[in-house]
């Protein structure tokens, strides 16, 4: 990834932490790393453990970041949060994936940010 990547990921994700804490989620952890990849935000909701995606956009090219949650991806999110799970022995919990998408204008400042909660379904996911 390259260093204004990094930068608009990382900014995008401080955003989301915020966005996210007023709509009453309990961050649980960041950047945690399994052995399929990195997860970018854990949070508690409700009764829902929830496996948040940070989509950052500095610009309107791609599209917005949510496009980007490919079936690829979210093959890819799914393991990790088994395996966050599994290794926290929570595999009996309510759980979930949201995406948060960001926009960010071209001083790097919030243009729009949206929640796509339960952005991910699967048979085996989601729900207990």
């Amino acid at each position: 990834m390259g260093r204004e990547n990094m930068v608009v990921g990382n900014i995008g994700e401080k955003l989301a932490v915020e966005f996210l804490k007023a709509k009453g989620y309990r961050i649980l952890d960041s950047n945690i790393r399994t052995i399929f990849g990195e997860m970018d935000i854990v949070a508690r909701h409700k009764d829902f453990i929830v496996f948040i995606e940070v989509k950052t956009r500095s610009t309107a090219s791609l599209g917005p970041g949510y496009l980007s949650v490919t079936r690829t991806k979210q093959v890819h999110l799914i393991r990790n949060a088994l395996a966050y799970l599994k290794r926290r022995n929570l595999v009996d919990s309510y759980w979930r994936i949201d995406v948060v998408s960001v926009k960010l204008n071209e001083r790097y400042e919030l243009e729009n940010i949206e929640l796509i909660e339960n952005a991910v379904e699967e048979n085996y996911g989601g729900y207990r």
